[in-house]
């Protein structure tokens, strides 16, 4: 079950430390991890109505036991790693990379858009890694906001 993350005015602090998540849009499909069954991840793009985006990592813990992550974000607003904790079961926590605004994804009166944005989520269980890309969305506004 995914929770959201809308960024108002300002954005979630980034990495190094895990957050928890509220409410998040544009995700791709949730992978399972290799390592652990019921340790899921997504990665997402939020692009806040000021005209930032960010790749967050968002993961869940659904496998009956405790399990040791941390996680990485290479993007195309900077990069990010999130340190090693303890994920207990039943848990969901995210990984926020940094923002950039996006200014070629609004559209200046010639019906152009720019992008496609984003990057790769790396999570790591155990000591076992996966990736997966984050989604890839643009804005079409037709005034930059910034």
């Amino acid at each position: 079950m995914l929770g959201s993350v809308i960024l108002g005015s300002g954005a979630a602090v980034a990495a190094p430390q895990w957050q928890s998540v509220g409410k998040v849009t544009s995700c791709e499909k949730s992978v399972a991890h290799s390592a652990v069954g019921g340790v899921n991840f997504q990665g997402c793009l939020v692009v806040s109505e000021l005209g930032r985006a960010q790749v967050v990592l968002v993961v869940n813990n659904h496998s009956g036991r405790a399990v040791t992550v941390s996680g990485a974000i290479a993007s195309d607003f900077g990069d990010a790693s999130c340190e090693q904790m303890t994920l207990s079961t039943g848990t969901q926590r995210a990984c926020y990379g940094p923002t950039a605004a996006v200014p070629d994804c609004y559209d200046w009166g010639a019906g152009a858009t720019g992008g496609p944005y984003g990057g790769t989520v790396r999570f790591t269980v155990n000591g076992v890694t996966n990736e997966a890309k984050s989604s890839t969305v643009c804005l079409n506004w037709v005034d930059f906001p910034g």
